[in-house]
């Protein structure tokens, strides 16, 4: 129990299983064992050194994940291919990386035809001015499948009423949609405000993407987002998916998400 942090504002109880593998053997196999771990720790707000939205680096020349490869699969190689970028452009300035399909953007030249991925950890959103909410798709399968990232998409679906005057704030109109797909650099040129999802992140702001020295020059400051915690869409939403993990709201579609957690294992696995 002295691990449970206090109830508050981003503190959470973070729960990470992990697989290890293991065996007797120095050439290129597969592991012959494997061991399920649990680690566990309370944490607080994953950007915590980010006093507004975050000041992301568009990485034009290094690429986190291909198709064909494993993009979209939750293993350390994913998180090591990311970490000399990710430190190249903390020298920079800048908070993290998004990065791009990178061989959409060599295959034409033209930057605002690129594709976009996610962050070195996290998932991506864009809140465009014709009212779509929208985030890169999973299809080409070089994005992880945050489950934040889907709750976020869920949430959009069940309480689309409720954000009606958050998109109206954020946008002028009050039509409201989501969508996972291909999203260009060029798109998030109409985009108002710009959000990153992740299980320790939650919902936090992006207040600027920009390329960096010795890139093809590209910049874009979001309308909302310059102070947490963000835009009108973006900290309604980061209300409305606490408010859900702790029980004060719930739909249709979020009623299976909390589970007792002194339950016998039959019973907390149930759907």
């Amino acid at each position: 129990s002295h691990l449970i942090p206090p109830h508050g504002d981003g503190m959470k109880l973070y729960v990470r299983p992990m697989l290890l593998g293991s065996g007797q053997q120095l050439g290129l196999y597969p592991s012959p064992q494997f061991s399920l771990l649990f680690y566990v720790s309370p944490t607080g707000n994953y950007f915590k050194n980010a006093t507004g939205g975050l000041n992301l680096h568009l990485e034009t020349k290094r690429s986190r994940a291909a198709r064909g490869g494993v993009g979209n699969v939750k293993c350390s190689g994913n998180y090591a291919v990311a970490l000399k970028p990710l430190m190249d452009a903390k020298k920079q300035g800048f908070h993290d990386n998004l990065f791009l399909e990178l061989e959409t953007y060599a295959s034409n030249g033209s930057l605002d035809k690129a594709i976009l991925q996610e962050m070195s950890a996290a998932n991506v959103f864009f809140v465009l001015k014709t009212g779509e909410i929208v985030t890169p798709s999973l299809d080409r399968a070089t994005i992880l499948p945050g489950v934040t990232r889907e709750s976020v998409i869920t949430l959009i679906e069940d309480f689309h009423e409720e954000l009606k005057a958050a998109m109206k704030e954020s946008t002028g109109q009050e039509n409201i949609s989501v969508s996972s797909r291909d999203v260009t650099v060029g798109e998030i040129k109409e985009a108002t405000e710009a959000f990153c999802t992740g299980t320790a992140a939650e919902v936090v702001p992006i207040a600027r993407l920009a390329t960096g020295e010795g890139e093809e020059p590209f910049e874009k400051v979001f309308t909302h987002g310059q102070k947490l915690p963000g835009g009108p869409i973006t900290s309604a939403l980061l209300t409305l998916l606490r408010q859900v993990m702790v029980g004060d709201k719930t739909s249709k579609n979020t009623e299976g998400w909390l589970r007792y957690p002194y339950a016998s294992p039959d019973e907390f696995s149930k759907a």
